[in-house]
């Protein structure tokens, strides 16, 4: 999909305020943008996020702490990071006085929301603290953001096709409904905080489970919105494609991001060396050979071109990708906290602060903030608890990166690689690669009912992953992928993935060409046997 400069439309506007320009149109050959450095400046803001999300459960080894995680973490994605990538991907934002103050203006809406992810002590009690209100008002700032931007498109101007109009029409509609939700959540936070409504001391779950719900409810509009209210008729005249290279690119960003979290987690330590025995190092090599492997089993997992994608195989399926890639992120971050409780047991932190006392000493652990903890577990509790987070995150990642995959493949093409030529099924094959994978999910996410240990759990975990991209190669052998279905204009497509390049390159470098040589070939269904 060919990029479109603006010279391509007539001239309009002034240094001061210019139109949005639509990227690519529906034919257009695909070519990855140049790196835009505002897309790497922005993604330093998750950093932090990342890095605060990982406070809420450092200090509260619960469900209720799983629930304010993802009731945090969702909105974050989805209100900046997500809307940002969606419209990029579409149309380019001139570099004009008004635009650049309008993305200041998302920026310091996206730094309020990361400021005010809190631990659990402070969020859960919107009468005491301003963090739920303010986390909630920096949120309908970051949609608000999101809806003027398309209001432009869709009601001022546009260098662009009509389609840009009637999707952008629909993206306003879309983010509308979802801002009515923040916008009660912020309200009833602050009136909480603000008024005599709330009363001190007292829990009130409600405003970030109005987010939560809000976050949730996104990829089920956007399925009513473009799937069932949005026809089978001609998606090409009410809807702008996206550059799926760019998609590839920026996901894949953003998967690095996450696994940051985990490698910040290992080696950001506050004990010195004379404190640190066996166990620590154990732990640490270990941890640090998982994330590398669980890097390799992301990369190695996706598409190496946009034509496998899911997002370009069906609008269903790119639906299921999206969300599937948002608990997988939101899983890794989970794994990477897992990993600096489980090093902090053979380390002296948990006696240097007073999770007693409701402020602690101060001292920075994850996040920088200091223990909030209201009790002190016992060694065994809180060891079980560990394990169990760790064990459900990481048994999560794997199944969301299976479903990743069958969305990029299509549920019929991975059934049909089941059969061989003679079209009889490979029990063999079936029982190396798919029931394994659902063995050593059910294994690593009941773990904490067998083992607790900590360098136990670390071990077992590497055992996993290693067991996991070993599948991965084993898939290669029994079911080799010769073709993907998919679905354009209501008509199925099988596409052959044999091409230039090797299907055995690990997709997550950077290759100095433009353009990605493809020898795809497409046919009708009819047309291809067996």
């Amino acid at each position: 999909m060919t990029n479109h400069s603006s010279s391509e439309y007539p001239t309009r506007g002034s240094a001061f305020f210019q139109p949005p320009t639509q990227l690519q149109k529906w034919g257009d050959t695909q070519i990855l943008p140049h790196v835009n450095w505002g897309d790497l400046f922005f993604d330093l803001f998750y950093v932090a996020g990342a890095y605060n999300l990982a406070t809420i459960l450092k200090y509260d080894i619960s469900w209720t702490g799983i629930f304010y995680f993802f009731a945090t973490f969702g909105p974050v994605f989805s209100n900046f990071w997500l809307a940002k990538m969606n419209f990029d991907a579409r149309f380019g934002i001139p570099d004009d006085v008004v635009h650049r103050c309008f993305e200041m203006l998302q920026l310091c809406a996206l730094a309020t929301a990361v400021l005010h992810i809190r631990p659990v002590k402070e969020l859960s009690y919107p009468a005491d603290y301003p963090e739920t209100f303010l986390f909630c008002l920096a949120n309908v700032f970051g949609i608000g953001h999101s809806i003027l931007h398309y209001a432009e498109i869709r009601f001022v101007w546009v260098n662009g096709e009509e389609a840009a109009k009637r999707m952008a029409g629909r993206d306003v509609l879309r983010h509308s409904v979802k801002a009515i939700l923040y916008c009660v959540a912020t309200i009833y936070s602050g009136l909480l905080f603000y008024s005599d409504l709330g009363e001190k001391g007292t829990v009130y779950h409600t405003p970030m489970a109005i987010t939560l719900i809000a976050w949730l409810l996104d990829p089920v509009l956007t399925y009513f919105l473009y799937i069932v209210f949005g026809g089978n008729g001609d998606i090409k005249s009410r809807s702008v494609p996206m550059n799926i290279d760019f998609v590839i690119h920026r996901y894949g960003e953003w998967t690095m991001l996450m696994l940051g979290e985990s490698v910040l987690s290992l080696l950001i330590v506050n004990d010195s060396s004379a404190s640190k025995g066996r166990e620590f190092y154990t732990t640490f090599y270990v941890g640090m050979v998982s994330v590398i492997l669980l890097q390799y089993l992301y990369f190695k997992s996706q598409p190496h071109s946009p034509d496998r994608h899911a997002m370009r195989r069906s609008r269903n399926a790119g639906i299921c990708f999206s969300f599937a890639n948002q608990i997988y992120s939101a899983s890794l971050i989970l794994v990477g906290v897992s990993y600096k409780l489980i090093s902090t047991e053979y380390s002296s932190e948990y006696d240097t602060v007073d999770y007693e006392t409701e402020g602690g000493d101060g001292h920075r652990l994850l996040g920088g903030s200091s223990s909030s903890y209201p009790e002190k577990l016992s060694t065994s509790e809180r060891q079980s608890r560990i394990a169990t987070l760790f064990g459900l995150a990481l048994g999560v990642v794997f199944i969301t990166l299976d479903i990743m995959i069958i969305a990029h493949n299509g549920f019929a093409s991975s059934r049909d690689r089941c059969y061989c030529k003679a079209g009889k099924v490979q029990y063999i094959g079936i029982f190396v690669v798919v029931i394994s994978r659902v063995l050593i999910c059910a294994f690593i996410m009941t773990l904490s009912q067998y083992y607790y240990t900590p360098h136990v759990v670390a071990w077992l975990g590497l055992g996993t992953i290693v067991m996991q991209v070993s599948v991965r190669f084993l898939g290669k052998t029994y079911f080799p992928t010769k073709m993907v279905v998919h679905l354009v204009d209501g008509v199925k497509h099988k596409i052959s993935l044999h091409s230039e390049e090797s299907s055995e390159v690990w997709p997550n470098v950077t290759r100095p060409t433009v353009t990605q040589p493809c020898s795809v070939q497409v046919y009708l269904e009819n047309e291809v046997e067996g």
